[in-house]
């Protein structure tokens, strides 16, 4: 088997596989990377190419379902070898977790022997359990019947070659739930994998656990089937993060983060997942884990950059605005750690790789880049040597273009306090040159401080009372919508009004003046006026955000149109 093709395989598998689009060479890199991991297939090249790409070993989730979707599609002998390497596992002997809900199967002897503490095993499934199921309240995987023996959800401890372990769906019983099993290796050990023995266990018991409830409740609608292939990125972000937050202590997703950091202008949903488990730490560092428990009740019907960006919004702010935060996190890492901001665990992770850098050149200099939607893009300018060196991260985050679209930038720099839109220094200032604005944002970080952020369409907590009448607003008998709000701005004065719909589409952005001020339990309140003519808005509910001054205000109206 020539490394290139498997290579090719390796990325063909991870992305939405169609049983008539498999070549015979791509079927037999198939065949041969799944008899490899079930051991049945010994090869050191395969070895080496999978110790080369660590994110390939990490689940097999994505290459078993691919297997199952393509089986008629192999050879009648490859077939053969397959079906039986597809059904359960048989395994002599069983335990049971102490909570009960878990049966392991496994051996003690012969090459699938379980090579760790058993009782460890049954105790760090225990945990996942009750930090998923719990703690956050995810719903359990749905039961198999007598499948493996009774009820309980089953776990198989086999020999693997290298794979970390996989979820393996089994029958739909409903429109969004799926049964499932484990498998998992039997003893990790050293030189095949990041982590070895119990800890890989433990980490693997909390990824895979964690895919069975994605499958076995959140499964995709359309097109019905245990997962959507084209957000397998999706799964495993949060598979992987949830391993760091069940078994804090292992960190086994260290060794999965190169890959992105030394390209963080990749689409988020061209990165395999794995690398970007620090996606759903920095979420839920700033919301909270309902936030990711959100985004699944949601997935069965949207895509995944979707569920992201609406799940965001209801949080009160936008997907540009926390990936371009995500990216001023991700700079301050290793030797630009700092203690007690940003990633706790940031001094460990790899240092930020520039998607350019420049030497700037007196007295200004203008960069034209492009850049891909939903990433994040470094350019390191090299001032001369005394002014040290400037950071900005360009944010796209129009989630609804496709990840193979780019589009184009300019960034400024200007040896003066006063030529650009934003002053960096006494002695720098910098523009930033792009068509539209609502899926844009920047940051500025100058020798290691960051200097501004892009805060136009952020939407931070409601600073006074507002409300929006009336409610409902029917274009068809309403007249005029009023949006009144808390502050001592004067009549006629002119604030900023921008209406998101809740699937973070900017539908109205102007300036509209007070048309009139009043007195509401003791405080001022200041009213606007946004006119039958302006509101050509579908039915539905949509974020108001009001700025006058350094104030900003949200609220929400809900349209209806008869």
């Amino acid at each position: 088997m020539r490394k290139i093709t498997i290579v090719v395989f390796i990325l063909l598998f991870s992305s939405t596989i169609i049983p008539q689009e498999l070549s015979r060479n791509e079927l037999d890199s198939l065949y041969n990377l799944f008899t490899f991991v079930r051991g049945i297939n010994p090869s050191d090249k395969m070895q080496q190419i999978l110790d080369e790409n660590p994110g390939e070993k990490k689940c097999g989730l994505g290459l078993v379902t691919a297997v199952k979707q393509n089986l008629n599609s192999f050879s009648l002998e490859q077939q053969s070898v397959l079906s039986k390497l597809l059904d359960r596992p048989i395994l002599p002997n069983t335990a049971v977790s102490p909570n009960g809900f878990f049966r392991v199967h496994y051996t003690t002897t012969g090459p699938d022997a379980i090579g760790y503490d058993l009782n460890l095993l049954l105790s760090a499934l225990d945990s996942a359990y009750n930090f998923e199921i719990n703690f956050l309240g995810y719903p359990s995987p749905p039961t198999d019947g007598s499948a493996g023996g009774d009820e309980k959800y089953d776990i198989y401890v086999q020999d693997l070659a290298g794979l970390y372990g996989y979820t393996q769906p089994e029958n739909k019983v409903n429109p969004t739930n799926w049964t499932s099993y484990l498998v998992i290796d039997n003893d990790f050990p050293s030189g095949f994998y990041y982590t070895q023995g119990i800890n890989a266990a433990r980490v693997t018991v909390a990824h895979e656990f964690h895919h069975a409830i994605q499958m076995g409740n959140y499964a995709p609608i359309n097109p019905s089937e245990p997962f959507r292939n084209s957000d397998r990125f999706f799964y495993e972000i949060t598979s992987t993060a949830f391993e760091e937050f069940v078994f804090d202590d292992v960190n086994d997703y260290y060794a999965y983060m190169p890959s992105y950091f030394q390209n963080p202008e990749t689409p988020m949903s061209l990165n395999d997942g794995y690398n970007l488990a620090i996606w759903n730490i920095f979420l839920q560092n700033n919301f909270g884990f309902e936030i990711i428990k959100n985004q699944w009740e949601q997935i069965p019907t949207k895509s995944a950059l979707e569920v992201i960006a609406l799940s965001i919004f209801q949080e009160g702010s936008t997907l540009g605005n926390e990936l371009n935060k995500f990216g001023i996190w991700t700079y301050f890492t290793n030797s630009r750690a700092i203690t007690g901001r940003y990633f706790e665990e940031a001094a460990n992770y790899p240092l930020i790789n520039p998607t350019a850098s420049v030497s700037f050149t007196p007295p200004s200099d203008t960069y034209d880049m492009t850049i891909a939607p939903v990433a994040n893009y470094f350019l390191k300018v090299n001032l001369p040597s005394s002014d040290g060196v400037f950071y900005t991260i360009i944010t796209n985050s129009d989630y609804l273009k496709t990840p193979n679209q780019t589009f184009p930038f300019s960034f400024s720099v200007f040896q003066d306090s006063i030529t650009g839109e934003k002053v960096i220094s006494d002695f720098y200032s910098v523009s930033f040159n792009k068509d539209g604005q609502e899926f844009w944002n920047n940051a500025g970080i100058l020798n290691n401080i960051v200097v501004y952020g892009d805060s136009n369409y952020s939407i931070p907590d409601l600073e006074g009372e507002t409300f929006a009448y009336p409610i409902p607003y029917k274009r068809s008998s309403s007249g005029s919508l009023r949006i009144a709000f808390q502050g001592v701005s004067t009549l006629g004065e002119e604030v900023d009004l921008k209406i998101y719909s809740a699937g973070v589409e900017l539908y109205y952005s102007g300036k509209k003046a007070i048309r009139s001020s009043y007195l509401k339990d003791s405080q001022k309140y200041c009213e606007i006026v946004i006119d039958n003519t302006e509101i050509n808005f579908p039915t539905g509910v949509f974020i108001y955000v009001i700025k006058s001054g350094e104030n900003i205000y949200k609220g929400k109206l809900v349209i209806f149109n008869d």
